[in-house]
């Protein structure tokens, strides 16, 4: 009889309100817990075309004398493993696809967390692109792979909305339909990367004349204000941790247009900055409009180690081999990318249209940029 009574006192004892909170809490934490790790496996691993985040917080903290940033251009047209042969100087390219001056203020605010450069080399085609996410821009693959710091959150909910701006803050909802194609490579964290955010393009497309860019009548309502507005930040912030901006425009077939270009150099000199247009000395570099570019805009393979050695022979006009760094590491870069040229060079020539070489880098991420 007492068992009886004694079990069935047991059985129908409460729990307390605080065993509940508790309970609940630990599942909201499980969940959450699941669901980052989640999120890490499904979210596709970022080698090349920018926004190599995950790469570059594999670098040793602060062996980095120089930084390259903005779009496209700078991260296909500057090698870093051939201007440390050159120079000695250590550089690292953290750039992104089609990226704005605003995001770039944001990327350079969070690179200078792992990093101290002295140098920062900011390509100006930046001021020709738009910031609020449309069809037109590449805003998305530029935030998607950055730290969960104030330098992703600000920008994503600045200028982004709808699926865009939830795929951004719950990565779950945007590559939710990868569980298929998830596998072992996913769960490995990325090493460094040894051609320090330089994306190697082997493909030919034989160029015959200079052409103009068409840049959007858009940008006098806002756009371009807004870039300049950023590019200010830019320099206030170099100010404030003792860096030195460098504003470029990268040797391109495809230019801007005149007026652009000279706006662009008389506001940076508002700003008390000076704008290096490379395309002034175009044929100093030794360019072989058959041979060296992937398209009107970006530079392949041959034509980025053309560059980037007479960049690294004139860089200590700007930075100076400053950052302790492992010098065989270094060294080892350089023949990375000399060894993989050379296999190019010794294959048969890949050409390709330029109608579709103009859009490629685009096309590439607007794939892995999907809901």
């Amino acid at each position: 009889m007492k068992n009886h009574i004694f079990g069935s006192n047991r059985d129908n004892k409460k729990i307390s309100p605080k065993a509940e909170l508790a309970g609940f809490l630990c599942l909201l934490l499980a969940l959450g817990l699941f669901c980052v790790g989640a999120a890490r496996v499904l979210t596709p691993k970022r080698q090349d075309y920018g926004a190599t985040w995950a790469m570059y917080l594999e670098e040793e903290p602060n062996t980095v004398d120089v930084l390259f940033m903005g779009s496209s251009l700078a991260y296909c047209d500057v090698v870093p493993g051939v201007l440390y042969e050159e120079s000695g100087v250590t550089s690292y390219v953290m750039a992104g696809p089609r990226q704005p001056m605003s995001i770039t203020y944001y990327y350079l605010r969070e690179c200078c967390k792992t990093q101290s450069p002295g140098t920062v080399f900011i390509e100006c085609t930046g001021f020709i692109f738009e910031s609020e996410y449309s069809a037109n821009t590449d805003i998305k693959p530029n935030l998607t792979f950055m730290p969960w710091t104030e330098n992703r959150l600000r920008p994503t909910l600045d200028y982004t909305e709808g699926d865009t701006l939830i795929g951004l803050l719950w990565p779950l909802y945007a590559y939710h339909g990868r569980w298929t194609e998830a596998g072992l490579s996913d769960l490995k964290p990325q090493g460094a990367d040894p051609l320090c955010g330089y994306t190697y393009l082997e493909e030919i497309c034989p160029l015959d004349e200079f052409t103009e860019r068409n840049v959007s009548e858009e940008l006098d309502n806002g756009a371009y204000d807004e870039n300049l507005e950023f590019a200010g930040k830019i320099l206030d912030f170099c100010q404030e941790r003792g860096i030195r901006p460098v504003f470029y425009i990268t040797p391109s077939v495809g230019r801007l247009p005149d007026v652009w270009r000279e706006r662009i150099e008389k506001d940076l000199h508002g700003l008390g900055v000076e704008l290096v247009d490379f395309n002034r000395e175009f044929d100093s570099f030794g360019f072989d409009l058959q041979t060296d570019f992937f398209d009107s805009f970006h530079l392949n393979c041959r034509g980025a180690e053309k560059f980037s050695k007479a960049l690294g022979a004139r860089i200590n006009q700007w930075a100076s081999p400053a950052a302790a760094h492992d010098k065989e590491l270094w060294q080892s870069r350089g023949e990375i990318f000399h060894d993989r040229l050379e296999g190019t060079l010794a294959s048969e020539p890949n050409y390709k249209n330029d109608s579709t070489a103009a859009n490629a880098t685009a096309d590439k991420d607007d794939k892995e940029g999907e809901n």
